[in-house]
């Protein structure tokens, strides 16, 4: 039996508006864009008092 049989048919009900389908680009900016948008902010905000302690030549304490 293929499992291709039990994925039901993606088409608008009758009566329903039609669903506008994504481009490849609305595709990736969902699934690459925003989490490297949100990962790159996380980064900064954790890592961002680290660079600037390093780039004025300050020493680093060790924990």
């Amino acid at each position: 039996m293929s499992h291709l049989a039990l994925i039901p048919v993606l088409e608008s009900l009758p009566g329903w508006p039609d669903v506008v389908e994504p481009s490849v680009l609305d595709i990736g900016l969902i699934t690459v864009g925003i989490p490297a948008a949100i990962a790159a902010v996380v980064t900064v905000l954790f890592m961002g008092p680290h660079w600037l302690k390093k780039s004025q030549g300050k020493e680093l304490e060790r924990a």
